[in-house]
């Protein structure tokens, strides 16, 4: 998805989402001599098993499953002969949720997945093609109904949209004295060269012998996925991990752009000195933000700016945090020449969706995309609202938000899913990404730090 959107064209007039979905190959078919069998099918009692990964809501007023829960219990109580089983899953479940999937055992819907989902799917078969109402259709922004096609098909039901950027805490910024080098509204662009000397002046210890920091990079993540910022920023670099070319995917990060990207990374600690040791952190990266010892970095969404205790400038834009006492700002990520505009982690083909699965009977089916559209109606996507960006674009017509007015022009046009994904090995190269960062960080050359992970991406059988 690539043009940018308007706030015209966001915001355009919908109608409401009605009826069921067309399913293509999914109704049982009558038991042969068995009048009145479809309906006795259709009308037999099921049981969904619905499964979700956080939604980034505000955790110390809405934990993770709460509202999840209420939703499962009210369209059980409303829906006759349906039960909706509710199970909340971390991403330390993304290795559960994959092996489920594989198995041919899944979840009959997932939310919170993504492409990875239906390429696992329909590798084991239990992929279920989705179309969706056209009112439905009509309630998304311009594009976004065709981009979360995969090979001309679709297996969601849209929840959210998603572009996750770049956050400068402005308080630090302010105290050493380089507002001057922020970079500039409305458009808020720079470049590398920029964002570095800005690290490097946010780089500094304090008088009470606090250390504040440029930038966090991790040697060592909890979960591999989560090295997903750093591939925002080495897309902008105008590189990637990997590519399809020719049909056949190839290692990006030995070539020239993705060997400069790693010396740029390694240098930061080695040469700038503006970054903790990566293999070493005391905290998360946003747990040094939020400790007021980080310039900022690439992760938030519009979500962090929609809380309770924070609060947005309408002309300037500027977040302050009351609870944590901290001012800071969205600005695009830094591009280098070539990059026509910043990209983004998000696109309709990001985990923003529900995916439903061939799980149980054939009977089961339906009311499982029931439930998934249920799941995104207005109602339930204006209260997403609050803290989200809906899919639906009606449940904000009418809103005067200049701050998401300015995600809809910088930000959202503008997401991109891992380019690994599309292949169906996401985990393995992000598994191997990290080794990458491992040896970088030693310090191993580049050029060497990248032979094991282009030899393990030139032997991965690919789904292309």
């Amino acid at each position: 998805m690539q043009r940018t959107l308007s706030r015209r064209d966001f915001l355009k007039t919908a109608a409401l989402t009605g009826g069921a979905a067309a399913l293509a190959a999914c109704v049982a078919p009558a038991a042969p001599g068995s009048e009145g069998a479809e309906s006795e099918v259709a009308m037999a009692p099921v049981e969904i098993q619905w499964w979700s990964f956080p939604l980034g809501l505000p955790g110390d007023i809405l934990p993770h499953g709460t509202w999840e829960q209420e939703r499962a219990d009210e369209y059980s109580d409303m829906t006759e002969g349906v039960t909706i089983s509710y199970q909340a899953v971390g991403w330390d479940s993304i290795v559960k949720v994959q092996t489920s999937i594989a198995s041919g055992n899944p979840p009959h819907t997932v939310l919170r997945a993504s492409v990875d989902g239906i390429i696992q799917a329909l590798q084991s078969d239990v992929a279920v093609e989705i179309e969706l109402p056209q009112e439905f259709q009509d309630d998304l922004p311009a594009g976004w109904y065709e981009g979360m096609h995969f090979r001309g098909k679709n297996y969601m039901v849209p929840f959210y949209t998603l572009a996750n950027g770049m956050a400068l805490n402005l308080d630090i910024v302010a105290e050493a004295g380089v507002d001057h080098l922020l970079p500039q509204a409305p458009e808020r662009t720079w470049n590398f060269d920029d964002y570095l000397t800005m690290m490097q002046a946010c780089t500094f210890e304090r008088d009470d012998g606090s250390q504040v920091w440029g930038a966090v990079f991790s040697a060592a993540e909890t979960n591999p996925f989560f090295y997903w910022p750093d591939q925002v920023l080495s897309w902008n670099w105008g590189t990637d991990t990997v590519e399809l070319r020719d049909g056949q995917w190839v290692c990006k990060l030995a070539e020239e752009e993705g060997i400069a990207w790693l010396q740029w990374l390694q240098d930061l600690y080695f040469v700038h000195g503006v970054i903790p040791n990566p293999n070493g952190l005391s905290a998360s990266r946003w747990d040094y933000f939020f400790q007021k010892s980080l310039l900022g970095g690439i992760g938030p969404s519009i979500g962090w700016s929609q809380r309770p205790g924070v609060e947005v400038d309408p002309d300037t834009l500027v977040v302050t945090d009351t609870e944590r006492d901290i001012r800071w700002i969205f600005v695009q990520p830094p591009t280098n020449p070539g990059v026509p505009h910043s990209l983004y982690w998000g696109g309709p083909m990001l985990d923003v969706n529900s995916i439903v699965y061939r799980a149980g009977g054939a009977n089961e089916i339906g009311p499982s995309i029931d439930f998934a559209l249920w799941l995104s109606n207005r109602e339930n996507q204006k209260w997403i609202a609050q803290y989200l960006l809906p899919a639906r674009v009606s449940a904000v017509e009418g809103v005067t938000n200049p701050m998401l007015e300015w995600h809809y022009e910088h930000y959202i046009p503008y997401g991109r899913q891992r380019a690994s994904a599309h292949g169906g090995r996401a985990r393995e190269t992000v598994e191997q990404l990290e080794l990458v960062h491992q040896k970088i960080f030693l310090p191993v050359p580049p050029e060497e730090a990248v032979q094991d992970f282009c030899t393990t991406i030139a032997n991965l059988e690919w789904y292309v």
